[in-house]
């Protein structure tokens, strides 16, 4: 206890010191002709960046103490951040057990696609070799599983989660870290819409921009640029079947293509479609959220990028069995799998 005591008090000095060093060279930075501050800028990011890493390991700490003056067993390994491809895994496993994939090493699995605020997933098991030659190194995984090995595709897009991703499209992404320019204009939103939006504790205010050119034309550009070279297409994803779920759920049922608690089956097509009909102002919901074009048009965008089709279908789900389709089963039981090497 002494030890975590002693760990907390240095990085709460360390944040302390952190933020008063930015809000002294803030001071001075507006003192100064803004035409000589480049290097100021550049800085400033690495900065906002030490500062949280300092804040993350102090909520890390915070778990630690949590569990460890819990009656539950806790080794010192036991809390850190999820890699994104272990994410990815762990939801393939969940999707795949409870889907049967798992039974047997001849049983037929599915593929997994999952939408987060902060990034996107895609895992699948090839069955072409020649996916597991081509592919990069650290996109493939092996692993075992209920006796069984199993290999699989995975990569994890950080910062291609739908919220990290809506806010690149609006612009917020390039501007400043200091100071964060929070007034954004996007031609994804309406034209005369006006209104402000919370992202990552930053609350800004976001208005449609005339451009010229249809609504849908201007933002599916804007997407085009940001998502430029940022996605690999995966051989084979036009052929296995996927299970989506998270975003991709959520606008299916703003759409009304699928019931909000059964779930159901959406084309790509259908996101391409409904982007097109919302943007253009034809849809016939008048409370839908003004970010509804931006969202539909990003996804309709990635999945294309990914390598699927206008024509792929994708089951859609939030739970199979009255068991959630999380990453959190699947980690549960490659945690026990750990457990066997020990």
């Amino acid at each position: 206890n002494y030890y975590l005591k002693m760990t907390f008090c240095f990085y709460s000095g360390y944040l302390y010191l952190m933020l008063t060093f930015i809000f002294q060279t803030f001071t001075e930075f507006r003192k100064i002709n803004q035409t000589k501050c480049l290097l100021f800028k550049a800085t400033s990011v690495v900065v906002y960046f030490l500062v949280i890493v300092v804040v993350v390991n102090v909520y890390l700490f915070q778990v630690r103490v949590l569990f460890q003056e819990s009656p539950f067993l806790s080794r010192e390994d036991s809390v850190s951040i999820m890699d994104g491809t272990d994410e990815g895994i762990s939801a393939w496993i969940t999707i795949n057990f409870l889907t049967g994939g798992l039974q047997s090493a001849d049983s037929p699995t599915v593929g997994m696609l999952d939408l987060g605020g902060g990034s996107t997933q895609i895992t699948f098991s090839p069955r072409d070799e020649k996916t597991i030659q081509t592919s990069p190194v650290e996109s493939i995984r092996s692993f075992q599983m209920f006796n069984s090995k199993h290999t699989v595709y995975t990569h994890s897009y950080l910062g291609l989660g739908l919220m990290s991703a809506r806010l690149e499209v609006l612009g917020g992404v390039d501007a400043p870290a200091i100071p964060r320019t929070t007034e954004l204009l996007s031609p994804c939103l309406p034209p005369e819409f006006s209104g402000r939006w919370e992202q990552a504790d930053v609350v800004y205010t976001v208005k449609g921009q005339k451009t010229g050119e249809p609504v849908y034309e201007a933002c599916l550009a804007r997407v085009e640029k940001v998502l430029d070279r940022k996605v690999m297409k995966a051989s084979e994803a036009a052929d296995i079947d996927f299970y989506a779920f998270s975003f991709y759920y959520d606008r299916a049922v703003d759409l009304r293509v699928i019931d909000e608690k059964k779930g159901g089956t959406i084309q790509v097509s259908n996101y391409i479609h409904a982007a097109k009909r919302v943007c253009s102002g034809l849809s016939d919901s008048p409370l839908q959220s003004p970010f509804l074009c931006l969202d539909l048009v990003y996804i309709s965008v990635l999945l294309q990028e990914l390598g699927f089709p206008p024509h792929k279908q994708l089951r859609l789900v939030k739970t199979i069995n009255q068991v959630e389709t999380s990453w959190a089963l699947g980690a549960t039981f490659h945690y026990m799998e750990s457990l066997k090497k020990h």
